[in-house]
């Protein structure tokens, strides 16, 4: 039985223990559950110290370095321990232990079953065992569950502390609560459950929580309180909405019952947290460390007018703009690097927001002027059959692609560049035309201008030059193993780019590995090869 789990480095492990004696087997059912019991789900844990813990044997060097999430180290174990027990199947009389069901414990404890499942995800170790009638259960020992006590005492007196809260008593917090905001107009919704939480003697979240059902079953009888505190994510959600559509912060105070600081307050991390979850990439050049950058750079206003030109923007027209493209998201992802959710302020959120929108307004200009060039490649591939309309909106999206990924440090033609991606991108969508790329000929070139014909042919004779330097780079940066994963992966032959790759799992059964073990040692050297290959080369192999 193969047991599937998230984590691809403990699945290999795992999986490698299928056919150990029932001995062994014994042994790493032990070691799970004591490594359960002391894996902390917050902290990361390195590989070899899991794989030493579970075998007593140090792992492959290939693997060293490599950490878990305790969270899924627990969930993994968990599932194992779970999926191998219920394959053995242990009779419980066999035991010469007490061995509890959840509900069993549960009576024991005095608790629920939510709480044992609950005390499961806190390290609470359990096995299928078969009982009496004759059916798979989960149970758990009795010595199990004494270190499990040991261990969680506190936790334990909590849970047993815990008591259901009746509908009278319900009612008795919510009147408690009225008196209380009548009481004290100026206090939040969080000082005045705090109040409660004193005198009633539960926790602040049962009360929160009686609270929040007692509005919702009665939307029309809301409860008073000057301010109700904290936001929950749904109301944020909506006031950052209508923030950034054009209301004002007084207003928004005014019709979600709130001070104007909390609103100030939830829309800055609102907006902090957008700022901080966009890709912000730029080709970076060493003129932006000028300290005269912004002044050189930025100085006149943004014009966006394409000149009247055969083959769309002039040179220098077209460095310009790139360069400022460039050095917009340059100045936003620094002035991103200086913001937390917590302390950023609405000044410079505006700012990145503003340096944002016009290196968007620079991009859109870029594709929409040389849209003609995606007008005229998409032209030759009509033949195939693909409709012209699509054609155009493939080429638009690879025309978009080509405007972040391009180096206008290299002096190149930006329809140079354009011209091979989306070249490429047809020859990878469309079978028929998947070697166009590499025949290029002048025919091809017919309905380009004479600047982008010439640039083109240049730029395919780099493009060559980068397909034979390929294989000697791979040669020298990688090692045997991962060298013949990335060439038969990818196809290569002496540097040239075949038609049909191996999958992973065709190289895995070459190597007697897993296909998951296949994809660890690929993403491996293409780490190594990012660092080594240029831009070009690695858009060659991994394109």
């Amino acid at each position: 039985m193969k047991i599937q789990l998230s984590n691809l480095l403990l699945r290999e492990f795992f999986d490698q223990l299928r056919f150990v004696s029932k001995e062994q087997e014994h042994k790493v059912l032990q070691a799970v559950e004591s490594l359960i019991m002391v894996i902390d789900p917050d902290r990361e844990y390195p590989y070899e110290f899991i794989a030493f813990r579970l075998s007593g044997v140090r792992p492959r060097t290939d693997d060293f370095g490599q950490t878990i999430p305790g969270r899924q180290i627990l969930d993994d174990l968990r599932i194992w321990l779970t999926m191998k027990t219920a394959s053995i199947a242990i009779p419980v009389q066999q035991q010469s232990e007490i061995i509890y069901t959840i509900q069993q414990l549960a009576e024991q404890c005095s608790v629920s079953t939510k709480t044992i499942r609950r005390w499961q995800q806190r390290g609470l170790v359990g096995r299928v065992y078969v009982f009496a009638d004759g059916k798979k259960r989960l149970g758990f020992s009795a010595s199990m569950v004494e270190q499990f006590q040991a261990v969680n005492a506190q936790l334990i007196k909590q849970a047993k502390d815990f008591r259901l809260m009746s509908s009278t008593e319900k009612k008795g917090i919510v009147e408690a609560f009225r008196v209380l905001a009548e009481q004290n107009p100026d206090k939040t919704r969080n000082q005045l459950i705090a109040q409660l939480v004193y005198q009633t003697g539960r926790a602040r979240e049962t009360i929160r929580y009686v609270l929040q059902d007692y509005e919702k079953r009665h939307p029309k009888d809301q409860l008073p309180a000057a301010s109700r505190g904290r936001f929950d994510s749904k109301e944020m959600a909506q006031i950052y909405k209508l923030y950034r559509q054009g209301q004002k912060i007084s207003e928004l105070a005014a019709r979600f019952n709130r001070t104007r600081v909390a609103i100030h307050r939830g829309i800055t991390r609102c907006w902090a947290a957008e700022i901080l979850s966009r890709k912000i990439s730029y080709i970076p050049s060493l003129e932006f460390e000028s300290v005269q950058a912004e002044q050189t750079i930025l100085g006149q206003p943004l014009a966006l007018a394409a000149e009247p030109h055969k083959g769309g923007l002039v040179r220098p027209r077209e460095q310009q703009l790139f360069c400022r493209y460039n050095y917009l998201k340059y100045l936003a992802e620094s002035l991103r690097g200086r913001i937390t959710p917590d302390n950023a302020s609405l000044q410079i959120l505006k700012k990145i927001d503003k340096l944002l929108d016009e290196a968007e307004q620079i991009r859109r200009f870029l594709v929409e002027v040389n849209m003609p060039l995606v007008a005229g490649i998409a032209g030759k591939h009509l033949a195939t059959g693909a409709a012209m309309s699509e054609l155009v909106s493939e080429g638009a999206v690879s025309m978009m692609r080509a405007v972040d990924k391009f180096d206008y440090t290299r002096g190149y033609r930006f329809s140079t560049y354009a011209s091979w991606v989306i070249a490429k991108d047809f020859a990878r969508k469309i079978p028929a035309e998947s070697a166009r790329l590499d025949r290029i000929t002048g025919s091809d070139l017919s309905e380009f201008s004479d600047d982008a014909r010439s640039e083109l042919l240049a730029d395919a004779g780099v493009l060559e030059k980068a397909s034979q330097d390929l294989r000697q780079v791979i040669d020298n940066t990688l090692d045997e193993r991962e060298r013949y994963v990335v060439m038969n992966h990818f196809a290569i032959d002496s540097g040239v780019i075949r038609k049909k790759p191996k999958t992973l799992k065709q190289i895995g059964d070459e190597l007697g590995l897993t296909k998951e073990r296949i994809r660890q040692i690929e993403l491996q050297a293409l780490q190594k090869l990012r660092h080594s290959l240029s831009p070009e080369q690695f858009e060659l192999l991994t394109g």
